[in-house]
């Protein structure tokens, strides 16, 4: 099932993949079947005075590439051999043709209060109602704390996926 595909270092997003881009807002995208849930979420913390933002859902290849490769330079400057940079950056910006960015199933969240992509984000009241409240429209924290030796990325309490309800409410 397209919700509940498996896109990660390990598992690239097939070649043959397709899907319809919807507008969230703006220049703003998303895979156009979590339009709806994604509304009902941002709904639903609105309703408890939480005012979530979607800074960066879908990314095309390239953004993607820039992403990383932006990365990759910060740890190379740093002194980091090539390989020592890539496993560093890997771990903080998923490899190119391995984020579900890319899918449009991902989105990173962030609220009025705290704009920062950052463990502290986790900590706000939209971060806590998020981790306690996505998974009532299909969304999932997809790289929790202490989880990293499973999921292969830092923990991140802004980002966020769509796997619908049932695998949801399962997961939390």
């Amino acid at each position: 099932s397209w919700n509940l595909l498996l896109v990660n270092k390990q598992h690239p997003i097939p070649e043959d993949y397709t899907f319809t881009l919807g507008t969230i807002k703006g220049v703003m995208k998303c895979d156009e079947r979590i339009l709806l849930p994604l509304a009902d979420l941002l709904e639903g913390a609105k309703q408890q005075d939480i005012n979530l933002i979607v800074c960066s859902p879908y990314r095309d290849t390239s953004r993607q590439e820039y992403l990383f490769d932006r990365k990759m330079k910060t740890y190379i400057n740093r002194g980091y051999s090539y390989m020592d940079a890539y496993k560093e950056a890997s771990a903080v910006v998923t490899v190119p043709g391995a984020s579900e960015h890319q899918i449009g199933i991902s989105l990173d969240i962030i609220c009025d209060e705290y704009a920062l992509l950052d463990e502290g984000f986790g900590e706000t009241e939209a971060g806590i109602w998020l981790k306690n409240n996505s998974y009532k429209y299909g969304f999932i924290l997809r790289y929790p704390q202490d989880k990293e030796d499973i999921t292969g990325i830092i923990y991140e309490p802004w980002h966020y996926r769509y796997v619908g309800v049932e695998a949801a409410t399962y997961i939390y």
